[in-house]
């Protein structure tokens, strides 16, 4: 896998982003912003479930109006954090935190699209499966969140 990460850390895109005093806090700048709008995303069903705030909406409704912004902010994180572990793909693959963070989120994005998806797709499920699933991610999407947090510390 090294020789991967060396070569994504030498190319044209990693070493612009890595040797501009401005590309790489550019590229962090969506990468952060994208994370706060697909959290506020998660949060938003999440504490719905709980029945904290936005009751006029049910959750299979919310959940649908939200989905787009959810997958836009998701796609520029992914890419974004993609573009930035290019940068520095050799330090990030070493750093424990940055591994803490690809677990969360390999962990995250499986449980949005599998478990997550089906609970808040109808109200089939039953309320305590419901608050489990809530629970659950924002358990995961937080693991991630400070997880990026951890990188610049460890």
């Amino acid at each position: 896998m090294m020789p991967l990460v060396q070569w994504l850390g030498h190319t044209a895109v990693a070493n612009a982003i890595h040797n501009s005093s401005w590309l790489f806090p550019f590229v962090e700048i969506f990468h952060l912003l994208s994370l706060g709008l697909l959290g506020g995303t998660v949060l938003l069903v999440d504490f719905r479930i709980f029945g904290w705030g936005l009751n006029s909406k049910e959750v299979p409704e919310l959940s649908r109006d939200l989905r787009p912004w959810m997958l836009l902010s998701l796609t520029t994180v992914l890419v974004s954090g993609f573009l930035l572990f290019m940068s520095e793909a050799a330090k990030m693959y070493t750093n424990e935190a940055f591994r803490y963070k690809m677990l969360f989120l390999a962990l995250a994005l499986l449980f949005t699209f599998t478990v997550h998806r089906k609970v808040t797709a109808s109200r089939q499920s039953s309320p305590a499966a419901e608050k489990l699933a809530a629970l659950v991610s924002i358990l995961l999407w937080t693991g991630v969140g400070l997880g990026g947090r951890a990188i610049g510390f460890v």
